[in-house]
């Protein structure tokens, strides 16, 4: 059995080497055999073979298969299958599809408040117009008020009844002041809870009717309910009627309503404390 040799010629000349160039001529069509000076039997084409023939004697012989029997060398040659159409890969995008997962978007709903920032701008509005209002008259006696010389001598009785008559009306004006604008309503609270804290048990000493809420006279009512608003704006807020409207107090107070009131009523015992020399809580 004859073993033929195949050797990877090139189907268009544009990939041809030049030694490989210059040993094909003649190519008039591309089917057609050519017989080069080489002695050698080639064909180009589509349909060109990649067997190689070798004339027999003097290159007149017949055609023979090169095989190793004849030739006494064993010629390996290796043949090399290329496309001649290029070749489109489908690819994949470059990017990552991933599933778009969005939430929903979260819309806070407004709690319907009906009129209760506006009763709370009412509260704040009649307990800081009444602290104001009776610190001006104090400061500039006004309204037939004896002013401070008054306050000195309605707490004579106390050690230092001559600064609590200045103090008194002066945190009765800055708290009045602050609540009424609904600015930094929680001090402004506590500020007032301080100052008609004082004023309560003042005149609950003053007053010879002890608990006996029923024989109270205004006077001695009076700084005790100004104390229940001032405790009431501590715990609601300011409402959304102030400029601390944007603030978290304004809408929901949580503990820091509980420690303004603790401090308020501590401030109170110590202002009598220090200025009447009574301990509050004998």
């Amino acid at each position: 059995m004859v073993s033929h040799t195949f050797v990877g010629m090139a189907n268009n000349p544009r990939d041809l080497t030049p030694n490989e160039q210059n040993d094909l001529t003649n190519l008039d069509s591309p089917d057609v055999p050519d017989y080069t000076g080489d002695g050698l039997y080639t064909r180009t084409g589509k349909a060109a073979p990649t067997e190689i023939f070798p004339r027999g004697e003097q290159n007149n012989g017949p055609l023979i298969p090169q095989t190793p029997e004849t030739t006494g060398v064993e010629r390996t040659t290796e043949t090399v299958d290329m496309d001649r159409e290029p070749a489109y890969v489908a690819t994949e995008p470059a990017y990552a599809e991933t599933a778009e997962t969005t939430e929903p978007a979260v819309v806070e709903e407004e709690t319907r408040r009906g009129t209760t920032d506006f009763g709370l701008f009412l509260m704040r509005l009649f307990l800081g117009a009444f602290l104001i209002i009776d610190s001006v008259a104090i400061f500039f006696r006004l309204g037939g008020n004896e002013g401070i010389s008054g306050l000195e001598s309605a707490f004579a009785d106390y050690p230092y009844g001559s600064g609590l008559a200045v103090v008194v009306p002066t945190l009765e004006l800055a708290a009045g002041v602050f609540l009424l604008l609904g600015l930094l309503t929680p001090i402004a609270a506590l500020v007032a809870i301080a100052v008609t804290g004082f004023m309560a048990l003042h005149a609950f000493v003053s007053q010879s009717d002890g608990f006996n809420v029923f024989a109270w006279t205004p006077e001695t009512w009076v700084p005790v309910m100004l104390l229940a608003a001032s405790l009431v704006v501590q715990f609601t807020g300011p409402g959304r009627y102030g400029i601390d409207a944007s603030r978290g107090w304004a809408k929901r107070p949580l503990v820091s309503s509980w420690i303004g009131v603790l401090l308020g009523l501590a401030a109170a015992g110590l202002i009598w404390w220090f200025g009447t020399g009574v301990n509050p809580v004998a």
